[in-house]
């Protein structure tokens, strides 16, 4: 491998606060050979630390954490591809939270930290952890940004220096560092972050890890794109020109964090960091059910235990914030439809020879049991009403498959329905007026349905 040399000059990226622009090169990125650098993928947690620090909600509950450590190890399942959880120690309660998940002593995930570029951070880490944390995250700001307009630094050369002390004392106390260069999609990745990588390789004797780190969310999943916001180019280049165990921790500001984290997986990296919910700074991380989801659909499903997924859920949303309802793979609502043709499909598929139309997948691999395939309002057809009237009547009476969609009965509900939605028409404002716009409960569609089949009889 060629060895890289320091560039002086400072390297900025600067939008003037625009949208960050992407250029595309001629040629694509290089996907290495696999090898044990890049192989097994492996997934690590980020949600008791990176998505601790959410904007939305001033604490993670300690009890919450311990809890959801426990869910992410039954997720696990004895595979060890969620490899880790990382979290912080430098308050009273981080130190407790610390102890408990160590007395647990799981395999995987394994307990991980995080810290500062400081030696002091390493010996008080060493110190809190009694020896037994043997891998911590390290901060190492990594664009010109940070090194000069955040940190101050003098030099380029004066960033390497600072971060290699506690990199080096990390290594002498037995603890592994993972690097996080932080703000890596406007960095100086030629002249500033391939030789810091180097010189950390060399004098670590390639104990070592690295975080690649999307801070910003800027960077994009298309192979041509450029350094540095060009996530497989940008992975591709630093393993091919390091040979080092690569990690990414990607961001959603512009909604490429699962995009991304897939895409480094197949340029070079090893693992992919995410957190629960996406939880995290500004719009959060890569969400983590949206990882392990894709993590199958591209490698197989070693064998997770993706029915926790949703207690994971609840407990996230009952104990530290509540999420969207139509979040991928853990909205309450994503397995629901309103829509008409929508609606006929998720009857038909019941019964298709094909499998399922409407789903992506069963609910019940993630745990969800029991779910609501129908809500009826402004866009609704037959189809949808004689599914829910079928299961209020076989709720209230016992019945199965009373109502047909073609019913008299559905189509005076549907008639009814809709109307509601219109409204009364005035001429003299040309609009209408006191149209409804919430769903129908299941109780008054059975209530519409038995007040027509009342008037049939009494005929």
């Amino acid at each position: 491998m060629d060895d890289y040399a320091v560039n002086p000059e400072r390297r900025y990226y600067d939008y003037q606060g625009r949208v960050p622009s992407v250029t595309l090169e001629p040629t694509p990125a290089e996907i290495p050979p696999y090898g044990p650098q890049n192989h097994p993928k492996l997934i690590t947690d980020t949600t008791l630390r990176d998505g601790a620090q959410d904007p939305r909600f001033a604490l993670f509950p300690n009890e919450a954490k311990l809890h959801y450590c426990d869910l992410i190890h039954e997720l696990d399942n004895g595979t060890g591809r969620i490899e880790a959880v990382e979290v912080f120690i430098y308050q009273k309660r981080d130190v407790w939270v610390l102890e408990k998940l160590l007395e647990r002593g799981y395999e995987y995930p394994m307990i991980t930290t995080w810290t500062r570029a400081a030696p002091k951070d390493i010996k008080l880490l060493a110190e809190v952890s009694g020896g037994t944390i043997k891998e911590t995250g390290m901060l190492a700001s990594s664009s010109d940004h940070h090194i000069f307009d955040k940190m101050g630094t003098p030099s380029k050369e004066e960033a390497i220096r600072r971060y290699m002390t506690p990199i080096l004392t990390a290594c002498k106390l037995g603890i592994r560092p993972r690097v996080h260069l932080e703000d890596l999609t406007k960095a100086d990745v030629e002249g500033w972050v391939i030789p810091f990588m180097q010189q950390v390789i060399k004098e670590t004797d390639g104990m070592a890890r690295f975080r690649l780190c999307d801070t910003l969310g800027i960077g994009v999943p298309d192979p041509f794109a450029a350094l540095p916001v060009g996530v497989p180019r940008l992975v591709s280049t630093i393993a091919n020109a390091t040979g080092a165990e690569l990690e990414f921790h990607g961001h959603s500001d512009f909604n490429y964090s699962v995009a991304n984290s897939m895409a480094a997986f197949q340029y070079g990296c090893k693992r992919v960091n995410a957190a629960f919910a996406g939880l995290g700074e500004r719009t959060g991380n890569a969400p983590l059910e949206g990882i392990l989801t894709n993590y199958i659909r591209f490698y197989g499903d070693p064998g997770f235990n993706l029915e926790v997924i949703t207690e994971i859920a609840e407990l996230i949303h009952r104990e530290v914030v509540p999420f969207a309802s139509n979040l991928p793979v853990i909205g309450r609502d994503i397995f629901t439809t309103q829509a008409g043709i929508h609606q006929g499909g998720v009857q038909k598929q019941q019964s298709a020879h094909g499998g399922l139309i409407y789903l992506p997948y069963d609910p019940a691999m993630v745990g969800r049991s029991g779910v609501e395939s129908s809500r009826i309002g402004g866009l609704s057809g037959m189809e949808g009403i004689a599914a829910i009237l079928n299961q209020a009547a076989e709720a209230v009476t016992g019945e199965k498959g009373k109502f047909s969609p073609a019913s008299k009965v559905v189509k005076q509900v549907y008639d009814a329905v809709h109307k509601t939605y219109d409204g009364d028409y005035n001429e003299a404002e040309d609009r209408y007026i006191n149209y409804r716009t919430t769903f129908f409960t299941a109780e008054e569609i059975l209530e519409l349905a038995q007040s027509y089949m009342r008037t049939r009889e009494g005929e």
